[in-house]
């Protein structure tokens, strides 16, 4: 009997672990419905991107939640992208129960003690109106910065009697290399600003840092004498800050009971092996080394399970660098309905796919697979590459993607769908491009570096807006005829393939600026070439030398072709 209750008690416990290792069952967080086992509740995206020590807010006059932090969307999973991305923050609005009422970027500052958002010349009142617009101070005091420091504490006096609100604002926090902070003055309800200069500052900066709530900020107060008789006014709106009861998220430990993550599995996607540290009585000591690769953890919160995959995870020994933490309301004011945020955010290694901060709320729709597209099931979905997976989530607002899978030799049909993808790179052992390449009318750049290409699809012609074209390293044996059609086409980078001339109307290609030859077996240049005034080669046969002076102009190295040539 008591081998019996044994057998029972081990294939108990074998269901119950078959259950939680059950990758179907678990997530990746760059998915957009994400439900508790009850399905009653749901892990809501509220920011997208790498997220850097987020701010949460409940403010109880209006039930509402703000959410800001800085966003870096770009990764080892990414495009590399061309614009600059300009400085300041993403902000979301939600309501009690966790829906977005607003969600917009400025590099204006926050301010928790009024609400709105600040710059030098304009500011928004957001949460006083609603609306994001920008609107102009009634009044600008030093606008030239060239106020010395009596007048500007003789000012700061004269604005400060007469205003029935004031506020110490940093404005440093949008980047700006002019402008270091200013002191807000509400003057028969209407806003006026007192600026100060980085250079000559009038205010003097201190640091403020409270892991509790994120809080890690410069403050400012006016360089004035006896400027303690001279305080901020009270908060304008009563703003309460989310608390964290973890603040080093970067360090967790697979072991412990009644823990909000934990850690089901890991998956190495990369190791450096056992490292020698030192030695002891002769016999060498060896620790774990670092490590990196998908964690699958259950979050438990309010009661409710979630279980989540995430992505490129570092680990040290037994330290995993999970970056997840949750966020809520301080305990004495804490309700039922309370929201509670989650954010996964990443310290080392690659930028995180999935990461941002999350909130849990009441499902809006019990369907697991409600995100994926209806024709697919969940199992066919995640057999796709990853970052194919994530782009099917939002196929009209994808515009960049690349893929790296080694195991796929075919064209990715799924693609199909991304109608309004701009930039594409793909690293997979593909032998030919199909004709629906042309499904993707508005593509401007297309990298399939290290592929294998044989053949390519005529139909690659109609993608009449292709800038940039990189088919470097691949099994190439003639120059591809179809690129001449490609009228608008800027670089090629067609090295490290078997190519052994180039086409005499090559110069049909008016715009190319930059043409990489590199390890071909090109020897020479057809003579319409020398007309291409804005070309610059690339190669490594040392052409130069081996052509008539006329062709020198195409291996001269200016400032532009150097420009054209560092989109690769």
């Amino acid at each position: 009997m008591t081998t019996l209750y044994i057998l029972v008690s081990v294939f108990l416990i074998g269901i119950l672990v078959a259950k939680a290792q059950n990758s179907s069952k678990y997530k990746y967080l760059f998915r957009n419905t994400i439900v508790s086992q009850s399905k009653k509740y749901q892990l809501a995206p509220v920011l997208r991107g790498r997220v850097y020590y987020p701010r949460y807010f409940y403010i109880p006059s209006t039930k509402q939640y703000i959410v800001y932090s800085s966003l870096d969307e770009t990764g080892s999973f990414r495009v590399s992208e061309r614009e600059i991305k300009p400085y300041g923050k993403a902000y979301s609005l939600l309501d009690e129960n966790g829906s977005s009422i607003v969600a917009f970027e400025t590099p204006f500052s926050f301010s928790s003690r009024s609400g709105c958002f600040y710059g030098p010349t304009s500011y928004i009142p957001l949460l006083e109106t609603g609306k994001t617009e920008a609107l102009p101070y009634r009044q600008i005091h030093n606008s030239n910065l060239d106020l010395g420091a009596r007048d500007f504490e003789k000012l700061f006096i004269e604005l400060y009697t007469s205003s029935e609100y004031i506020e110490f604002i940093n404005l440093r926090l949008m980047g700006d290399q002019i402008h270091e902070a200013g002191v807000i003055f509400k003057r028969q309800g209407k806003l006026e600003i007192l600026l100060s200069g980085v250079r000559d500052s009038r205010m003097i900066c201190r640091f403020q840092e409270n892991d509790k709530t994120n809080s890690r900020e410069d403050y400012y107060l006016p360089d004035i004498s006896k400027k303690e008789t001279f305080p901020q006014s009270e908060p304008s709106l009563g703003m309460i800050p989310l608390e964290t009861t973890n603040t080093h998220p970067f360090v967790h430990w697979r072991i412990g009971l009644f823990r909000e993550f934990t850690i089901t599995k890991y998956i190495n996607t990369y190791s450096s092996g056992w490292r020698r540290i030192m030695k002891l009585a002769g016999i060498p000591i060896y620790t774990p080394g670092e490590a990196s690769g998908t964690v699958y953890v259950r979050f438990k919160t309010q009661k409710e399970t979630f279980r989540i995959k995430i992505l490129n995870v570092e680990k040290f020994g037994i330290a995993y660098n999970l970056g997840l933490r949750t966020f809520q309301l301080p305990s004495n004011v804490r309700s039922k309905s309370s929201l509670v945020f989650m954010e996964s955010v990443q310290n080392c290694g690659d930028n995180r796919l999935g990461g941002g901060v999350f909130v849990v709320r009441p499902s809006t729709n019990s369907n697991p697979s409600a995100d994926i597209p209806s024709d697919m099931t969940e199992k066919y979905f995640n057999t796709l590459p990853i970052t194919l997976q994530e782009a099917l989530l939002n196929p009209e607002g994808t515009k960049s993607l690349k893929i790296y899978d080694e195991n796929s030799s075919e064209w990715f049909l799924e693609l199909l769908r991304l109608k309004n993808l701009i930039r594409l790179e793909i690293k997979a052992p593909i032998l030919e491009i199909p004709d629906a390449i042309s499904n993707l009318p508005k593509l401007q750049e297309l990298s399939m570096e290290n592929c294998g290409i044989q053949k390519i699809s005529p139909q690659l012609g109609q993608l009449k807006e292709l800038t940039d074209v990189n088919f470097f390293s691949n099994k190439l044996t003639e120059f591809p005829a179809v690129l001449l059609a490609l009228k608008k086409l800027k670089r090629l980078h067609i090295g490290a393939n078997k190519i052994y001339s180039l086409p005499t109307n090559i110069n049909q290609l008016e715009q190319l600026e930059y043409l990489s030859l590199t390890l071909t077996e090109v020897t020479t240049l057809p003579e319409s070439m020398i007309g291409m005034t804005k070309l610059y080669i690339d190669d490594s046969n040392n052409l130069e030398k081996k052509l008539p002076k006329e062709f020198k102009h195409l291996f001269e190295f200016t400032n532009q072709k150097m420009k054209a040539q560092s989109h690769f």
